[in-house]
């Protein structure tokens, strides 16, 4: 365990207290006295030094000890979970994958209660750090006018060859940078959501970099910047692209994608987010160097049904996850049973040319979920996406983060 953490570690050693702890007044204490504060910065990030026993229990899958009493049904996925935060501040968040404005304001109106949304309007376009899409103006309006802010969301459309050559010159950089100050300053934009994806490790240290110039450039103007990360395949192994300290450091918010456990073409069906998996996720950002308070939590509103073909191959479609069970009726197949490990229903079905297997989440699933931001404290959460929602697990959802008390249940029709 000491190995898988040393790449982090070291990486940990070599940044200022002043950037972990937010002040400059521990620069050039003695040996002793920075030991000291060490510590104390480390027990308020959660460095993997300062518990070591802590940092090996909390990779432990965690299930409930309770009986599980699951009737098979699924009333709605939000239905029987009463509450289980108080705390008006947490940020709720939903990605809104739409382009035109009528669909945007339809998605905001049909979900209530969030506070801030992240239109997916922005792409990374060339190598000169030029900027395609376009920014809708009425959708704002609308936003702004029923108090949610509004997070463009700027992609690179997946493509680490693109990201590497904007990010490796400086002039192209500045440019990207000098576009989406001015698109916030033009549109009146509440902040940045960076959503670049796939980077190659090679380019960690520049793309951390870019989040801390692309930081100074939009606080000066009241901009909010986040990034989204995905999880690390290895616990605690933070050496690939995005290095969790730096970023959080340099970003107003982290935005774990906690979702895709197993993805569209995987070879393996499994679930897209089971519980295990996701608390692994949300302590593995805590224990290499990001703070409570600035971790958003991203959370699915889809899953996967696996069709597994009799040649062996795997094909897979995404759907709402609040629409599982009306399918699986409509196809006369079974509910399933419920998982206690993974916090998930699964169900496996015999189909024309081989099998069908789906994990999907019940009130309970999305209700341990929760207690993950509630219990740790962290910002708040970022569903993916509200074209998926359904009125009664995004109103349940809000609803479970303002207000008090808790209810679990397996069961539903």
């Amino acid at each position: 365990m000491e190995q898988i953490a040393t790449s982090e570690a070291d990486e940990l050693s070599n940044i200022e207290l002043n950037q972990l702890y937010g002040t400059a007044d521990y620069q050039g204490q003695s040996t002793t006295q920075t030991q000291s504060i060490a510590s104390a910065v480390a027990a308020h990030v959660r460095l993997p030094f300062s518990n070591p026993l802590k940092m090996l229990t909390s990779l432990l899958p965690e299930t409930s000890a309770q009986a599980v009493q699951n009737s098979g049904a699924q009333t709605s996925l939000f239905q029987s979970i009463t509450t289980i935060a108080n705390n008006p501040q947490d940020i709720v968040l939903g990605w809104l994958p739409s382009t035109s404005s009528s669909s945007c304001i339809q998605l905001m109106a049909d979900n209530p209660g969030m506070n801030v949304v992240s239109p997916g309007w922005l792409h990374l376009q060339d190598a000169s750090g030029n900027l395609s899409g376009s920014v809708l103006p009425s959708v704002i309006e609308y936003a702004h006018q029923h108090n949610i802010k509004v997070w463009v969301m700027v992609d690179n459309q997946f493509s680490a060859t693109l990201t590497h050559e904007v990010l490796a010159n400086s002039k192209a950089e500045s440019n990207l940078i000098d576009e989406l100050v001015y698109q916030s300053k033009l549109y009146h934009l509440d902040g940045i959501n960076i959503d670049f994806e796939n980077l190659a490790a090679a380019d960690r240290n520049l793309f951390t970099q870019f989040i801390g110039n692309l930081h100074r450039a939009l606080s000066p103007i009241h901009v909010n910047l986040s990034v989204d990360i995905s999880p690390d395949i290895v616990p605690l192994d933070d050496s690939l692209a995005f290095f969790h300290a730096g970023l959080a450091d340099n970003a107003d918010e982290i935005v774990l994608m906690a979702y895709d456990e197993h993805w569209s073409t995987d070879p393996d069906p499994g679930p897209v987010a089971d519980l295990p998996w996701v608390t692994a996720g949300v302590n593995d950002l805590l224990d290499t160097g990001v703070p409570t308070d600035k971790l958003i939590l991203g959370m699915p509103f889809y899953t996967r049904f696996w069709y597994v073909h009799s040649d062996g191959s795997v094909t897979s479609s995404a759907v709402s996850a609040g629409a599982v069970t009306d399918i699986l009726r409509q196809d006369k197949a079974p509910l399933g049973v419920w998982d206690p490990k993974l916090d998930l229903m699964y169900t496996k079905f015999p189909s024309a040319d081989g099998y069908t297997e789906v994990w999907y989440p019940t009130a309970n699933t999305y209700q341990d979920t929760l207690s993950l931001v509630t219990q740790n404290g962290l910002a708040g959460v970022a569903v993916w996406s509200l074209a998926w929602s359904d009125p009664s697990t995004w109103t349940a959802t809000v609803h479970s983060l303002r207000t008090e008390g808790v209810q679990t249940s397996h069961a539903a029709s």
